[in-house]
């Protein structure tokens, strides 16, 4: 007996058998309802990769949970592909900014795919510097890939796909329920040889990240931060509980060289920004918490025409930025 060759009702007469289950195996029919689908996809440049394709990446293959079917648009899933995670709060600091910005840099220029969620703060912040670097980055979205979530991301959706893929679980129409979300931070962990997480408050769905990864037995880095800093209580946690700490995301290709697929011969810092002695006085005075104008002058001991000319010139060069309220940190 074909089961579809019978009516919803005939099969409905079967033990066992709802009339959910029946009309589920009677769209099914001679599987036309799939080849339409796959039709639906393929007009909207969207790949279908299964568990059993030869692209499926090893990595998220090993996970014990591993999707069956990852819906990808852009560039093809490798597969095996070089990926850090970067991942943590939506509503991140200055300090989180400069962290992200300085942690993207050493991955493109160790050429390793960064990795992400596609989600406020840090999500963005990850695929924008990589974007903006020339490097390639990999979103995993909570939803169907036809909904850009957040909306305010569509620019950057599209910009992604120049040299990155976007991938999704889910099929289209699905829509960001709350419900999606771990299982689209399984993957994100599961594709990675290490997930980072920049800042994180104590419930952030970043520690739960951190989390699968972990199960997952990849490499678990945290930013820390000072212990008053509500955005740096679940990074400090992970810490304490044997998160590598990372300082300047040198150690993150140190620990997990020997398990890339292309490791890393002799890395070296490419960056070089030709100070003159001024600006490097200036320069040293600086980090990735901001400083106001007026405390950087009592510091350095230059009028303010001078101390600006000199920031300026900083500035040109890429050193350094300005953010609101006349203060600075290093790019």
């Amino acid at each position: 007996m074909n089961p579809y060759e019978l009516s919803t009702r005939e099969i409905c007469a079967i033990d066992g058998i709802d009339i959910k289950t029946a009309q589920a195996i009677h769209k099914y029919r001679h599987f036309k309802y799939g080849e339409t689908q796959v039709k639906r996809y393929q007009e909207k440049n969207i790949n279908l990769v299964s568990y059993w394709d030869d692209n499926y990446p090893v990595l998220l293959k090993k996970i014990y949970d591993a999707p069956v079917m990852l819906y990808t648009i852009g560039n093809p899933l490798s597969k095996k592909e070089d990926m850090v995670s970067i991942v943590g709060t939506r509503t991140m600091t200055q300090y989180g900014r400069s962290i992200t910005r300085m942690i993207v840099k050493k991955l493109v220029e160790s050429k390793i795919t960064t990795l992400s969620g596609l989600a406020r703060g840090v999500d963005t912040a990850t695929h924008r510097e990589t974007v903006n670097m020339g490097g390639r980055t990999i979103a995993v979205l909570g939803c169907g890939l036809d909904i850009v979530y957040p909306s305010e991301n569509k620019k950057l959706f599209k910009d992604i796909l120049t040299n990155g893929t976007i991938i999704s679980e889910f099929a289209l129409g699905e829509k960001p329920d709350r419900k999606n979300f771990p299982q689209r931070n399984r993957i994100i962990a599961g594709l990675s040889h290490g997930t980072v997480v920049v800042e994180a408050g104590n419930k952030s769905g970043s520690i739960l990240t951190a989390f699968n990864a972990i199960d997952q037995n990849r490499d678990v880095f945290a930013v820390p931060g000072r212990i008053t800093d509500l955005m740096s209580v679940g990074t400090n946690r992970l810490i304490r509980h044997g998160a590598f700490p990372v300082f300047d995301g040198e150690e993150i290709i140190d620990i997990i060289n020997d398990r890339l697929f292309n490791p890393i011969q002799g890395v070296q810092k490419t960056i070089n920004y030709d100070l003159s002695k001024d600006e490097q006085s200036i320069f040293h005075h600086l980090g990735h918490d901001p400083i106001q104008i007026d405390d950087l002058r009592k510091k350095v001991n230059l009028d303010i025409s001078q101390l600006l000319q000199i920031l300026l010139q900083l500035e040109m060069k890429n050193a350094i930025t300005q953010i609101s309220g006349k203060q600075f940190v290093i790019s």
